[in-house]
């Protein structure tokens, strides 16, 4: 087993020490510059752990920036080798994502991340109860091989902010309430749980907690151009 930073020793705190393989790390949170900015320095410094492995970004929405990835590397010598370790593999449908680790362990990966887990799931016309029995059965397969392989996944969701609960659209509510339910499911099939909050949106000011395993404490980050920045 091993530790990968996140880039901010505070949030390695909260997390015992750092991200770690063999795993499947949740991360939570209502905004999504601060999801992608902790996914990308993790794949810069896994990337930096080991030199001969892989990284790999599973894209579910097609938002993935490889110049956010050089803006994380810009003093780096060895900038070119890391960007060609991180690949990144567009996922167009929950089929290909419950696939594709099979394709990723093929690469060698120290790290493999899942952006927006549940995107696919909540927008394909599936019935509900199905849509919960393909999760876990994802998760499963996943935990399997991190395990199995020593490999670190990371998968990211998204959590309601204040703005849209309060939202007067009875759709959004609806699709709400059931993302919060696949979210509280996921979080019991997962190993480690980190929830990031929106503290000053203007500022790119947010907070991070460790939900599971649970822990009173909390610590604080800013995102900037070149990485994450306690505060």
């Amino acid at each position: 087993m091993s530790l990968i930073t996140t880039g901010s020793p505070s949030i390695d705190k909260v997390l015992g020490g750092g991200i770690r393989t063999g795993l499947i790390t949740n991360i939570l949170s209502d905004s999504r510059e601060a999801r992608f900015s902790l996914c990308y320095s993790l794949c810069v410094n896994a990337a930096r752990l080991n030199s001969t492995s892989t990284v790999i970004f599973g894209d579910t929405q097609g938002i993935f920036r490889p110049e956010k990835i050089l803006s994380y590397l810009r003093n780096d010598q060895d900038s070119n080798s890391i960007l060609q370790q991180i690949r990144r593999l567009r996922i167009l449908s929950t089929n290909v994502q419950m696939i594709l680790v099979n394709y990723a362990l093929q690469l060698h990966p120290v790290l493999i991340v899942i952006d927006n887990f549940t995107y696919l799931f909540l927008n394909e016309k599936k019935k509900k109860l199905s849509v919960q029995f393909s999760l876990r059965k994802h998760l499963h397969d996943l935990a399997l091989s991190a395990i199995n392989n020593d490999v670190a996944v990371v998968i990211t969701n998204t959590i309601s902010s204040k703005e849209n609960k309060d939202t007067e659209d009875i759709f959004e509510k609806k699709v709400i309430s059931f993302n919060e339910l696949l979210n509280k499911t996921i979080s019991n099939l997962t190993h480690v749980v980190l929830e990031l909050k929106t503290v000053k949106a203007d500022e790119s000011r947010f907070s991070a907690k460790s939900l599971k395993p649970m822990s009173a404490a909390k610590t604080f980050f800013m995102v900037r151009p070149d990485g994450l920045y306690d505060c």
